[in-house]
């Protein structure tokens, strides 16, 4: 593998790693805010 295509390959790897803690922190926000409703 080039240089470059790694680079690339790292890049998207991180993108995905972002999206999920990003959906996990969504998740937890939601949570939050039906447990505020709940009490």
């Amino acid at each position: 593998m080039s240089k470059k295509s790694n680079i690339k390959a790292l890049k998207k790897e991180v993108k995905l790693r972002k999206g999920k803690v990003e959906r996990q922190l969504g998740k937890l926000k939601a949570a939050k805010k039906a447990l505020k409703k709940a009490a």
